[in-house]
């Protein structure tokens, strides 16, 4: 018997990662979908299922996980999965491979911190610029702002972020199987790669500056090109809709 999965997604987030992930492993699921307050923050209907109030989070039958990493690492290992494996019905790597763990990590740790950084500091000096966040700043406060975050979103996060993109295409230039995972089937380290790189060449970041290599748009290409790459982008805009539609 399959387990009980329901995703809760929210718009515009990392779970988009998930959404792949579920589609590999082809165990039926359902999905919750939440949607982003004017302010970008998560809804309250987030914040009660999720301590933090963040996305993605999966009911794993009565469990609750939170977690990219966490997510994906559990239901890589359900045995549901691994027996399908041993079928040849899941064409996925299962066995956690040393490339699959380092990129599971740089993923958030090295690559995704500095561009979050560069979020909050963009949308921020926004709200301080058109007044919402303090009230009554003359001109020239606010050309101090602008030239401030500027500066820290051009001149000292661009270079470093762009640098995490560089050595990822450098990583996947010489990888024999084209997959994070170090082999011929993504794993753990391409599903924590996802949603960056597709925000990056299809998504928010797409028209933001940054050079995106070919070795990195081939990956993008295959993984988009896989059954369950085209099932994943395709369910998560039917549920969205569906939730709109809904509202």
């Amino acid at each position: 018997m399959s387990p009980s999965i329901t995703l809760h997604h929210l718009n515009v987030s990392r779970s988009d990662r998930i959404f792949w992930a579920l589609e590999e492993i082809k165990l039926p699921y359902d999905v919750q979908v939440h949607f982003r307050l004017p302010t970008r923050s998560a809804p309250p209907s987030l914040q009660a299922v999720s301590p933090l109030g963040r996305a993605p989070a999966l009911m794993l039958n009565d469990k609750l996980l939170t977690e990219s990493a966490y997510i994906i690492h559990t239901l890589l290992s359900l045995p549901e999965v691994k027996a399908a494996a041993e079928k040849g019905e899941v064409d996925v790597q299962l066995e956690t491979t040393e490339d699959d763990l380092f990129w599971g990590h740089f993923a958030e740790a090295s690559q995704l911190n500095l561009f979050q950084a560069g979020a909050i500091i963009g949308a921020t000096s926004q709200g301080w610029l058109q007044g919402g966040m303090v009230p009554g700043l003359s001109d020239e406060e606010k050309k101090g702002i602008e030239k401030y975050s500027g500066w820290l979103l051009n001149a000292y996060l661009k270079p470093q972020q762009q640098a995490t993109i560089d050595f990822a295409e450098s990583f996947l230039a010489k990888s024999k199987g084209g997959f994070f995972s170090g082999t011929d089937k993504p794993g753990e380290g391409d599903f924590m790669m996802f949603f960056l790189i597709n925000s990056l060449i299809v998504g928010g970041r797409k028209d933001a500056g940054y050079k995106v290599g070919p070795s990195i748009k081939k990956w993008h290409e295959t993984v988009l090109a896989r059954p369950a790459g085209m099932k994943a982008v395709q369910r998560l805009k039917d549920e969205e809709e569906k939730a709109k539609s809904k509202i």
